[in-house]
Parts: C-alpha cells; sequence; structure tokens
C-alpha cells in the first residue's frame, strides 16, 4: 500500500519522481524503487515525504481509515487530489526548483532558520 500512495500523492500534488528524489537526497531510481514497490524508504524519509505531501506517516502507510480508503479506490481522484494538495494548485505553474525549494521548507524543522538561510544566500547572489 505504501507504494501505491506515494506514487497517487506525488501524481496529485504535480510533482516529478526527479523532484522527490532531489528533496529526499537520494537518486531518482532509489525512488522509483519506492514507488514500485521493490524497496521501502527509511523512517528518516518517509517523515521527509509526510512533511513534503502534508500527510501523516499513518496515511502513507497505511493505517489510517483514509489511506484505507484510498486502498480500495472508494474516492474519487479529484476529491483525494482537494483533499491533500489543496495547496498545490498553484504550484503546479512553479518550476521545478521553485517545487523543491517549498517541499524543503515543509521538512525543515526550524522554518525560519531555513528562510534566513536561503534569504542570505539570495542577497551574496545578488550583491
Amino acid at each position: 500500500m505504501l507504494h501505491e500512495n506515494l506514487k497517487k500523492l506525488r501524481k496529485s500534488c504535480g510533482f516529478r519522481q526527479e523532484e522527490v528524489a532531489k528533496v529526499l537526497g537520494i537518486d531518482r531510481s532509489a525512488y522509483s524503487y519506492y514507488e514500485s514497490g521493490k524497496t521501502e524508504p527509511s523512517v528518516k524519509n518517509l517523515i521527509k515525504i509526510s512533511r513534503m505531501f502534508k500527510v501523516d506517516v499513518d496515511a502513507l502507510i497505511g493505517n489510517s481509515e483514509y489511506a484505507a480508503a484510498l486502498a480500495l479506490n472508494s474516492e474519487p481522484a479529484d476529491e483525494y487530489d482537494s483533499q491533500l494538495c489543496a495547496d498545490f494548485d498553484s504550484l503546479g505553474k512553479c518550476s521545478s526548483q521553485e517545487r523543491i525549494l517549498v517541499a524543503m521548507l515543509r521538512q525543515a524543522q526550524d522554518k525560519e532558520a531555513f528562510i534566513s538561510a536561503v534569504k542570505a544566500q539570495y542577497e551574496a547572489e545578488t550583491e
């Protein structure tokens, strides 16, 4: 069920495998193995993925009522998209780098420090 949920989330939120892999710090082929069920992500990467897509780990691995409903295909894809990825509507218009930046921000424990670091880098490059 995990591999199916990973693929559904990624597609519904408009990410490519390469983008998710880059955020996780792994090769695209390694992420592809997650989606095919050949391997499973580490706990660390599972947490990163859950933060990236704004779902809890239970939903990813199938330990929730909602995840069970997904597995049974009892909800239409449009409803799934709107419930989990409503804020991704405008993300589809962003560049790959912008989507990766949003995903990395979602994973950051200290979001203010992350934003400060990005701002400092931006200011250094524009001087």
